[in-house]
């Protein structure tokens, strides 16, 4: 049997999305595991957020090989605690060097970490406590690649052993304020200035640290800030934190504002020069328009944003996206809307600017109903790009939906491959065989059609679900 070159293998194992695969791949042969294994462990870094996405045998396994790496002499802390690593050991010497494959490393799977490998239930917190004081100086000295961090511990890290060293070279930082102090983030912005993306989440103070560390990134290109929505005594604007914002904004390509954007004063976005991606949420704020959110119209209609090529709104007064879509260079390549469940559906206006400044428009989220058709053929005519389509709606599409059916089967762009709905949408079967019958006369590819709820809706039953199956294998 011939053998496969290894940047073949290479690109084969790239496209597995999952570790079971990966892992399976490794046991084959070992010029097979020599290329998996990065593979696989890079892959569970990449989800370094979450460890409970996996099972625990699975967690455990991967932790014991770290383990391999800790000072285990008579003379170290471990030992001298009766902390005995790793459980299993390898017969020989390990044939790779493990903690250069982590490139992303959080504190919620370093303090699982420390959890499962001690199994006493005498003294445990205590030995816990040293096993991840080891566990951050093994990381802070091996783990030669890391590029992203999540910090969600009240452990001031800046003071562990080669962390300058260690926080100097990444390039990505998630931090949550309530785990954090603000002294805490000053004398971190000491050893961690090069970072291109920050994420603040649950922020519920316009603390002087905060801002200031996110003043001293010399090279930041996203900003994420998540404030905390349970917060009902903020009054003003982070008056701080929107200076700040402001200053760094000409070299920010990604801006992501939830759940209150109005705690922000908008003057920043005048030196968006160069955003590509906008996501602006007003989730918690007022639904309908108030003084903070006519300021954000009054910057906005003075704003440009030549490179725009993601937009994201929700719970905004359709004005503002639309001024947001004027603004733009028509480069937009994806739009996703979401409107307040009080909202009307009625977005005439806004699909009409979408078909006007969007030629180049790839996928579409929006709230429509049937009073918006004549603009969606608007949208088919303009946008002949457009692959993907998800429509929702705040009213019961009654007696059905036929009718937009028919105009996505006469009008929609040749490349449109996939079509998503909401739960009031719905379709009689007579309206869906006669839509997939007109799709299949036009020699178009199958489209994915699905619908985006969990529970069997009234309007949708068996008898859909198997006309869509049927016209999907065609």
């Amino acid at each position: 049997m011939a053998s496969l070159v290894r940047d073949v293998l290479l690109l084969i194992f790239t496209e597995l999305n999952d570790l079971d695969s990966l892992h399976s791949c490794s046991l084959v042969n070992k010029n097979w595991c020599q290329v998996a294994v990065p593979l696989l462990w890079k892959s569970f870094s990449d989800t370094y957020e979450n460890p409970y996405n996996y099972k625990r045998e699975s967690r455990k396994k991967f932790y014991n090989v770290i383990a391999h790496f800790l000072p285990n002499n008579p003379k170290d802390l471990l030992p001298q605690n009766n902390i005995l690593l790793p459980l299993n050991k390898f017969p020989k010497e390990p044939m790779f060097k493990y903690m250069d494959f982590l490139t992303s490393l959080s504190t919620v799977w370093i303090e699982d970490m420390a959890k499962l490998l001690i199994n006493d239930e005498v003294g445990s917190k205590y030995k816990e406590r040293i096993l991840e004081f080891e566990i951050y100086k093994l990381i802070f000295n091996r783990c030669n690649n890391a590029k992203n961090f999540h910090w969600y511990t009240k452990k001031r890290l800046y003071r562990y052993p080669n962390a300058k060293n260690f926080f100097s070279k990444l390039r990505s930082l998630e931090i949550s304020p309530r785990g954090i102090t603000s002294k805490t983030l000053i004398k971190l912005g000491k050893i961690c200035q090069n970072l291109t993306n920050l994420e603040i989440h649950m922020c519920d103070e316009d603390t002087p640290g905060l801002a200031s560390f996110i003043k001293i990134q010399k090279k930041l290109q996203s900003l994420c800030l998540e404030f905390d929505e349970e917060n009902d005594e903020v009054e003003e604007q982070y008056i701080l934190l929107g200076n700040i914002i402001e200053k760094k904004a000409s070299t920010l390509k990604k801006v992501i504002i939830q759940p209150i954007i109005t705690l922000i004063s908008p003057i920043f976005v005048l030196s968006l020069k160069n955003i590509q991606y906008l996501a602006l949420s007003n989730e918690y704020g007022e639904l309908y328009e108030n003084v903070e959110l006519c300021e954000w119209k009054r910057y906005l209609n003075m704003a440009s944003f030549p490179d725009l090529q993601y937009l994201e709104t929700t719970c905004l007064p359709s004005s503002i996206t639309c001024l947001i879509i004027e603004k733009s260079g028509r480069n937009i390549l994806e739009i996703n809307i979401h409107s307040p469940l009080e909202s009307e559906s009625d977005n005439r206006n806004l699909i009409e600017v979408i078909s006007i400044y969007c030629p180049k428009l790839i996928k579409l989220t929006v709230n429509v109903d049937y009073k918006n058709l004549g603009e969606m053929s608007k949208i088919f005519s303009s946008c002949k790009q457009l692959e993907k389509l998800y429509l929702t709606t705040n009213v019961n599409i009654l007696p059905n939906g036929d009718e937009l059916l028919r105009v996505m089967s006469e009008a929609s762009p040749m490349v449109l491959q996939e079509f998503k709905f909401g739960d009031k949408w719905n379709f009689s079967l007579k309206g869906l065989e006669s839509f997939f019958e007109t799709w299949k006369s036009k020699n178009r590819p199958p489209i994915k059609f699905s619908h985006n709820w969990d529970e069997l809706v009234y309007s949708w039953t068996d008898d859909h679900d198997k006309m869509v199956e049927k016209y999907m294998k065609v």
